[in-house]
Order: structure tokens, then C-alpha cells, then sequence
């Protein structure tokens, strides 16, 4: 009988045992709000973020001077802003007005200097200057770009030794032979404007190497 008491007397001790274990896991309150690391989850890989690369200024014709007033004068307000200047307007021309005496079979050429400003007034205006006379054809033009529009001109009127020149020697004369003949003195002002340039570049080359 005694021994029966004490197995009966062992299952509440075990019982109340297991209770005691039961609540050792109830969770503690976190006033702290820290989280504690699960370090039994699975890890979820994340791409790392890219450090964003800072853009650099942009500059410009715009920007240019406000840069450089913060960086030489120590302030925000852009310098004055300059005349704007067409470099177009200053490019040299050695131009032809072709025209076609029918009567005789010849083609006449005037030969005039201008700039790119002045080129279609001074075109309009030698063509004006043979508008009432019957005699002449307006054909076409020549239009020859230079860096010295004036040595170019001296330069035709030089080698162009086969045609008839006026007293000026600005306007000179050829038989018409063929429907290309303009393109035929064309073809010899530009071989002519190449030797120019040719004789520059080597003047500058002979300069620097002298220099040097």
C-alpha cells in the first residue's frame, strides 16, 4: 500500500515539474524594443545599393561664366555676356559672275572679292550692273572660299594667261567651247586656292622648325 502512495505521489510531482519547465518559456515583455537576431532563418540575399556617383557640373557657354565668376570672384553673378559674332560673316570669297555673250560664242567672267556678310548683296549687285545690256546671258556663279581672298585674285589674274582681260583686270573673256566650260575655271581657282593653302602650311612648318 505504501508503495502504491508513492507512485500515486510521484505523478503530481512530475506534473507540477512540467509546469515549472512550461513556464520558464512563456516570452518576456521587451520594453527595450530591441529585436533579438533569429539566427536560425534562413539569410535572404539582397543586392547591395550602389553608392550613387555624384553628376559632375555641366558646362557650357551658358554655365562657363558662372563658373568661373565663383571661382575668380567669389560670386554667383555671371560676368557681361559678349556681342555675339558670326565668324561666317567674315569669311573671304573670290567670286565669279558667268555670263554668256551668245552673239560671239564667248563667256565672260567678273571677278569680285566679298565676305560673307556682303556676299548675295555684291552678287545682286554685279549682276544689276549688266542687266540692260542684251548682249550678256546670266549663267551662273563661282563661289571660291580663302583665307586671303586678295592673293587669290592676284594669283588668277597672274596664271589665267590664256583668256582676255579688261583694263581693270577684274572681268576676263574665253571662247565657248563646251556646256562645261564654268566648271573648267571652277576646277582651276580651287587647284589654285589648294597651292595657296600648301604654301601656308609650309611658311608655318619652316617658322616652328627654325623656332625650335
Amino acid at each position: 500500500m505504501e508503495a502504491e502512495a508513492l507512485e500515486h505521489n510521484d505523478t503530481p510531482l512530475s506534473a507540477s515539474g512540467s509546469k515549472t519547465e512550461s513556464s520558464s518559456e512563456i516570452p518576456v515583455l521587451n520594453i527595450s524594443g530591441r529585436v533579438k537576431p533569429n539566427f536560425n532563418a534562413p539569410r535572404i540575399r539582397r543586392k547591395k545599393k550602389k553608392t550613387p556617383i555624384p553628376e559632375e557640373p555641366k558646362v557650357n557657354p551658358t554655365t562657363f561664366p558662372v563658373i568661373l565668376s565663383r571661382i575668380l570672384l567669389k560670386s554667383n553673378v555671371p560676368p557681361v555676356v559678349p556681342p555675339k559674332i558670326n565668324l561666317e560673316d567674315h569669311t573671304q570669297y573670290l567670286c565669279f559672275l558667268c555670263l554668256e555673250k551668245p552673239a560671239t560664242r564667248k563667256r565672260v567672267y567678273h571677278m569680285f572679292i566679298t565676305t560673307g556678310k556682303e556676299l548675295g548683296k555684291d552678287y545682286e549687285h554685279t549682276r544689276r550692273l549688266y542687266e540692260n545690256r542684251k548682249e550678256f546671258k546670266y549663267v551662273n556663279n563661282i563661289t571660291v572660299q580663302a583665307i586671303c581672298a586678295r592673293a587669290l585674285y592676284h594669283r588668277v589674274q597672274k596664271k589665267f594667261t590664256d583668256v582676255e582681260w579688261n583694263k581693270l583686270g577684274n572681268v576676263f573673256q574665253t571662247d565657248m567651247v563646251g556646256h562645261r566650260d564654268v566648271w573648267g575655271i571652277s576646277d582651276r581657282v580651287h587647284a589654285m586656292r589648294i597651292e595657296e593653302h600648301e604654301r601656308l602650311f609650309n611658311y608655318i612648318k619652316f617658322i616652328h622648325s627654325t623656332k625650335s
